[in-house]
């Protein structure tokens, strides 16, 4: 039985698919959480300003009183915890387009409305919101942190002050515009994400998404299924699992480049700064010296080679979920580590030489958890065969 479910209605948007669900105060502060933006370290993490204890206090007392009312939305990124990482118990929408909250894990990120709801945390908490509180909430699934930024941004730059140079280094980019000599990993990881979604001749054209298509069930035809019979024709993977793939490649520290490709100086420095900062990234050269193209087409090429090994196969369905890339991604990233130290030169060609001695026989029968255990199951397997063990 799960946790909550209730109701939604789907918006579509040129920025991205959402739904708006009505969540009992009580159920939401269980399942959400929220970290702020601050620096430590030389890394800046989270997304909102911090919490103003002044106006948590204020709308506690507001909460306890006849004239208590929250008509806007709460702001809702599901399915990503506070590192970042995918959930391994999803909320997501049912076929009779409920939202369906599996359990009381913290599975949420406030994107916006972090002030209301510790404000009705504090007065649940005290006693003095006694009272069935709801609250209107606009949920996407599995935006990355600098797409959350960029929602929380847009908003509030219309409402309130936000500093620009902290807003600047949340989402990587000038909310007008900005050249691509300026792209922290994780955004320039986005612009290949969309190249790799829209471009023809993508393996992955029309397949990533922000979690909404293979997340909302209630659009999927009677047969279809998200377990491991899904039809190879319409599997979906989320945004998040290929830019946190990507960014592995060109960053090993994505928020400390990010933070120091836009922190305050007297000159506007492009992504040549990053050098000063050592980063085991296999593909950080070419991100540096701004290589875009390059990259473009090196994961095409080796995701096109994925295609017709893995993805095509009906009994490799593992092979398309979140797992089976996030092991592709691994099993690239160790590839490349290996050309590059045996001081070769990295091409597409030099890649294929390995994933040519994986025999996909080896992989049929075997027992994937699906989990993040079953990533490492199958990057091993890979691995070995690629004579990388």
């Amino acid at each position: 039985m799960s946790f909550y479910t209730g109701k939604t209605i789907k918006v579509r948007q040129p920025f991205g698919d959402f739904y708006i669900a009505s969540i009992p105060a009580t159920t939401l502060i269980k399942v959400c959480y929220s970290f702020s933006a601050q620096y430590g370290n030389e890394v800046l993490s989270g997304v909102q300003r911090g919490i103003n204890d002044n106006r948590v206090k204020a709308i506690s007392h507001f909460c306890s009183t006849n004239d208590a009312m929250f008509p806007t939305s709460i702001i809702l990124s599901a399915n990503l915890d506070i590192n970042g990482e995918n959930s391994d118990d999803p909320w997501y929408i049912d076929k009779a387009s409920n939202l369906v909250i599996p359990s009381a894990k913290k599975n949420a990120s406030i994107v916006d409305g972090q002030h209301r709801i510790e404000g009705l945390k504090k007065a649940i908490e005290s006693g003095e919101l006694n009272t069935e509180f709801d609250l209107v909430c606009a949920i996407y699934f599995e935006l990355p942190a600098p797409k959350q930024a960029e929602v929380f941004a847009t908003i509030n730059f219309n409402q309130q002050k936000v500093d620009k140079s902290l807003a600047y280094q949340l989402f990587g980019y000038d909310l007008d515009s900005i050249e691509s000599q300026f792209w922290s990993p994780d955004t320039l990881a986005i612009y290949l994400t969309r190249l790799l979604d829209k471009e023809d001749g993508s393996p992955l054209k029309g397949r990533i998404d922000f979690g909404m298509k293979k997340l909302d069930l209630s659009n999927q035809k009677e047969n279809d299924s998200t377990d491991a019979d899904a039809d190879a024709d319409t599997w979906y993977i989320s945004t998040s699992t290929i830019v946190q793939g990507i960014t592995s490649l060109i960053s090993t520290n994505v928020a400390k480049d990010r933070y120091h490709l836009h922190k305050r100086r007297m000159f506007k420095k492009d992504r040549s700064i990053l050098k000063e900062i050592s980063s085991r990234a296999p593909l950080r050269d070419d991100y540096i010296n701004n290589r875009d193209g390059q990259l473009y087409d090196l994961l095409n090429d080796y995701f096109t080679y994925c295609k017709e090994k893995f993805w095509d196969d009906t009994e490799l369905n593992f092979m398309r979920k979140t797992i089976g890339i996030q092991a592709l991604f691994d099993l690239l990233k160790y590839i490349l580590i290996d050309v590059i130290n045996k001081k070769e030169n990295v091409s597409f060609e030099v890649i294929k030489k390995y994933l040519d001695k994986i025999d996909v026989v080896n992989l049929k029968g075997v027992n994937v958890n699906y989990s993040g255990i079953g990533r490492s199951q199958i990057r091993d397997i890979l691995k070995k065969q690629c004579n990388l063990v």
